[in-house]
């Protein structure tokens, strides 16, 4: 039975410490850490990372000649593939139709670009003993308790619902509602279904959806919808948007210039005492927890009545809260 593969990239790389390679029927013998050897496991884990090689670069990074090159990778035909252009792939590749390898396309996926930009070859050659140095590492705000749960649960269903655009009836906030479903997002390890309702673009927070069936009637997505989720990457997504500006005293500004803490925001004034930022919010929510966080050294100039709501709820809040004891 012929080789998949990732069987075949396994059993290569287990030349460096073994005489033989064996595919099939027949056998080609290679000396115990070999150069030749060490050639093709680099290759093979060139075409892993990045999904193709180049002849003319193996031979620069080799030093060898055109010959030796086309000896080695016909030692790889039966899972490598020319494709014109002096570059080889993987047959039946295991990378996607971009030419990306696996290991970028689980990056792109889990959003890698927020941590490290640029990923070369040598991100990828350092990245395992990082690992086992535990000299780096990524922190984010801890998942809900029942994300496996929730995921276990939903996560199937709700992706087949997206790809077929499958109608669902979920039960939310002790509510029945009828969605059309676009898209899961991960937002500071809280999952969300996309989805719209009766017209409407909205985000559910999948700890919060209590039942979810899958109707066999379909619908039509619309284009509206997929550009505005294209363009905010964010549950606070909706069509209906409203300016917001604050200033911020210059202790804190530094916070503020360093990355976007509110929705597209932009510094629109510098003063001697401070910075005017302009940010564009589709909920009051989005505003009011970050303008409580970093009192007294932050205030709402407009709208107004985001104004009004601020003082309003603060008010409310030194109103029920317990007097001090001296």
């Amino acid at each position: 039975m012929s080789k998949t593969p990732l069987t075949y990239f396994v059993s290569a790389v287990g030349i460096i410490h073994s005489t033989a390679l064996v595919y099939e029927k027949s056998i080609m013998t290679i000396p115990i850490r070999s150069r030749s050897a060490e050639r093709l496991v680099d290759i093979l884990m060139e075409l892993h990372l990045h999904g193709v090689v180049s002849r003319q670069a193996l031979m620069e990074k080799f030093n060898i000649t055109e010959r030796t090159v086309y000896r080695d990778l016909n030692a790889l035909s039966p899972i490598v593939e020319h494709t014109g252009g002096g570059q080889y792939r993987l047959i039946h590749s295991v990378q996607n139709t971009a030419g990306q390898g696996l290991h970028q396309t689980i990056a792109n996926f889990l959003n890698a670009d927020t941590f490290f930009p640029e990923r070369g070859a040598e991100f990828w050659q350092k990245l395992e003993s990082r690992v086992d140095e535990n000299h780096i590492q990524i922190l984010n705000n801890d998942a809900e308790h029942s994300v496996e749960k929730d995921i276990r649960r939903y996560l199937p269903s709700i992706e087949k619902a997206i790809k077929n655009r499958n109608v669902c009836r979920i039960v939310y906030k002790d509510k029945s509602r009828s969605v059309n479903p676009y898209k899961l997002i991960n937002k500071k390890n809280i999952w969300y279904l996309q989805a719209t309702e009766t017209g409407r673009l909205k985000s559910f927070s999948l700890s919060l959806i209590k039942w979810l069936d899958i109707e066999n009637a379909t619908f039509i997505p619309e284009e509206h919808a997929i550009t505005l989720l294209e363009n905010n990457l964010s549950p606070w997504v909706s069509e209906d948007t409203f300016e917001v500006k604050i200033f911020i005293n210059d202790n804190i500004s530094h916070y503020f210039r360093r990355r976007n803490l509110l929705p597209q925001q932009e510094i629109v004034e510098e003063r001697p005492e401070g910075a005017v930022i302009r940010c564009l919010a589709a909920h009051e929510n989005q505003i009011l927890p970050l303008i409580f966080y970093w009192l007294p050294n932050i205030q709402v100039l407009e709208p107004a009545w985001l104004k009004e709501t601020f003082f309003k709820t603060l008010e409310d809040y030194l109103a029920t809260a317990p007097a001090s004891v001296d």
